[in-house]
């Protein structure tokens, strides 16, 4: 990402990928899950087995950044101007057909599906729109990061026809960064506060040149994994979630260390920096205001049934 990897370059295909062809058989019923006997409750404790098995999944792949990426890219393509859903975009479960993993922004996240395909095989009653976010909040959580205020229950679309267009996500380094930065996210309605916090996710993960066209091919930080080896990396310990990713931003002191420039201009821009600079003194302010924006992104455009969306906790 320009915030947390919603930026990579695009991969190539056809309709549907044929290797994956079982991640895109969806119900052919508009707007409606796939037909099931449980009620709220059952529900409810499918989503926790599936929360379980999330947790057992970062643990032996230490896919934590790759998940919050799958999850923030799925919700990001929201449009508040637009009404219709899912017209909208956002979190709707779109991201699993090929013709919007194939966007420039999303290379290499055909790889979170494929990790995440046996829970979604598991739990048929799980809809995609649901793992992706419960994904990305609980690999947040994993990593040593706030309990994101989730909840459930959202309605995938049935066909790739109802895709966004692409272009909605950000750019890794445009023209001007605090300009574009604002563009893309006052369309999803977040405000400037929203923004950085949600910068913030930089501190896990890295960037990969052969994907986005950024980073080193690897570093001191990165040369030996986890997983796979390589890439740059924004903070020295990029599986841990703390605030770090502020403090390097704003110190640039390490050549091996990651800042795009959609990363410097939140030290720049005046209204950024004011909660840059906070959120660098600050892990539990920074904490709390994440943990408030990621929750509004995971919501955005989401068609919830029942309509109130139910909680895990």
């Amino acid at each position: 990402m320009a915030v947390h990897h919603l930026l990579r370059r695009g991969i190539s295909g056809g309709s549907p990928i044929n290797p994956l062809r079982g991640l895109f058989l969806v119900s052919q019923e508009l707007g409606r899950r796939p037909a099931r006997s449980a009620a709220a409750g059952d529900a409810a404790a499918e989503l926790r087995s599936a929360r379980e098995d999330v947790k057992q999944l970062l643990k032996d792949k230490s896919c934590h950044p790759i998940l919050v990426r799958l999850g923030w890219h799925d919700a990001g393509t929201y449009d508040k101007n637009i009404s219709e859903w899912p017209k909208c975009g956002g979190a709707n479960g779109s991201l699993r057909f090929e013709i919007e993993l194939k966007h420039a922004a999303n290379a290499g996240l055909v790889n979170a599906l494929k990790l995440i395909q046996t829970i979604k095989d598991k739990y048929a009653g799980v809809t995609y729109a649901d793992l992706f976010q419960l994904a990305s909040a609980t690999a947040i959580e994993e990593a040593g990061g706030p309990k994101i205020p989730m909840i459930y229950e959202r309605v995938d679309v049935s066909a790739p026809e109802q895709c966004p267009p692409e272009g909605r996500l950000p750019a890794a380094g445009p023209p001007s960064p605090a300009e574009h930065l604002r563009e893309v996210f006052y369309r999803m309605g977040l405000n400037d506060k929203e923004i950085v916090a949600l910068s913030g996710a930089h501190t896990l993960g890295r960037s990969r040149p052969e994907r986005s066209g950024w980073g080193k091919p690897e570093t001191k930080y990165t040369k030996n994994g986890p997983g796979a080896p390589g890439g740059q990396s924004w903070t020295s310990q990029w599986l841990k979630f703390d605030n770090s990713y502020f403090k390097d931003v704003k110190e640039q002191r390490d050549e091996d260390l990651l800042v795009l420039p959609t990363d410097a201009v939140l030290f720049e821009d005046p209204a950024f920096k004011i909660y840059a600079e906070k959120y660098a003194e600050d892990q539990d302010t920074f904490f709390e205001d994440y943990a408030e924006a990621h929750a509004k992104l995971s919501n955005l455009g989401s068609k919830f049934d029942p309509p109130k969306g139910v909680s895990l906790d």
